[in-house]
């Protein structure tokens, strides 16, 4: 599902979403939805957009902790992480790595669009795996710090928690000869 659209702090509010209340109105209704269909598995794209304040996160942690079939997806997120406390950001990550996965927002793309694309994913790659700083990312030009997250973090986030609740993706890696032990692996 997508929920509302960024809204970041003060000053820096953003162009998508840029009150608060009515941001707040589209997490509130999320929340119901969670509340009334306890048994629905739930992905949040862009990580439900509660990545731009520290409140925000602090209202993730809260969601994964009370809704256990509540997920995200990371999608377009990085540009924000410059907003908030890093080590907040990297803990939630680290505390809650089985309910988060990758994701870029990207669609279709030309094949003339690749090259471009691929020097985007390794900034996305760099801010996850190193504790560098990192000039932009995927959709963002301002620099941020890596979270320099554990392995087993990130094989979580990029790929354990998808084949885990997309039985399709399971399947279809089975298929191509990939099992759960090959994919543990280091290629």
């Amino acid at each position: 599902v997508h929920i509302a659209d960024p809204n970041g702090p003060f000053n820096d509010r953003g162009k998508w979403c840029a009150d608060p209340v009515e941001f707040w109105r589209m997490q509130m209704g999320l929340e119901r939805i969670l509340q009334r269909h306890p048994k629905l598995v739930v992905v949040a794209a862009h990580g439900s957009w509660l990545v731009c304040q520290d409140a925000q996160l602090d209202f993730l942690r809260y969601l994964f902790k009370t809704y256990p079939n509540f997920y995200v997806d990371l999608a377009a997120t990085d540009q924000y992480y410059n907003l908030v406390d890093h080590d907040n950001l990297r803990n939630l990550f680290i505390e809650y790595s089985d309910r988060i996965m990758f994701g870029t927002d990207i669609g279709r793309l030309k094949e003339n669009e690749i090259p471009g694309l691929a020097e985007r994913y390794a900034k996305s790659f760099m801010i996850l795996e190193s504790s560098d700083i990192v000039d932009g990312s995927f959709f963002g030009n301002k620099e941020t710090r890596g979270l320099g997250l554990p392995k087993e973090v990130l094989e979580k986030i990029y790929y354990k928690n998808a084949l885990r609740i997309y039985p399709y993706i399971n399947g279809r890696m089975q298929r191509l000869g990939y099992n759960e032990g090959s994919l543990n692996k280091v290629h």
